[in-house]
């Protein structure tokens, strides 16, 4: 009786730890690893049509010093720590993991891309007393 307590009690804990994430921005830039935008946007190639077929709207559009068109793409994931979990310890330190991807795409006068980054950054959120 006490294993079946003691694995039904560490399979709700798994299961409260890892369902618990916030997402925001765009989904399809959330899904993609840098390496596959790298190989699919192709300098002097891609046009704007083929930049939404493949990530949709940007979160921003605007232009450089040089007047050239900017497309702008976010996505941020966050995570809960652990400590989140912990009773009366996550008044004192509570946070989350992120993680967020961005891509920009720089359009020349034909609509053709001229340039693009795309990178990915971790940091973390912190909450409580403590903090």
């Amino acid at each position: 009786m006490k294993g079946i307590l003691f694995l039904s009690a560490t399979a709700l804990a798994s299961l409260l730890m890892t369902g618990c994430a916030g997402k925001s921005g765009n989904e399809t830039l959330g899904r993609m690893e840098k390496s596959q935008i790298d190989s699919t946007i192709v300098k002097g190639k891609s046009t704007r049509e083929d930049v939404k077929t493949l990530m949709g709207d940007p979160s921003k559009t605007d232009f450089d010093n040089n007047g050239l068109e900017k497309w702008s793409y976010v996505h941020v994931r966050k995570d809960l720590k652990a400590v989140n979990y912990i009773p009366v310890a996550n008044w004192f330190v509570n946070g989350t993991n992120d993680t967020t991807k961005t891509l920009v795409v720089l359009f020349d006068d034909k609509g053709i891309v001229k340039n693009f980054i795309s990178a990915d950054a971790k940091g973390e959120t912190k909450g409580g007393l403590f903090q």
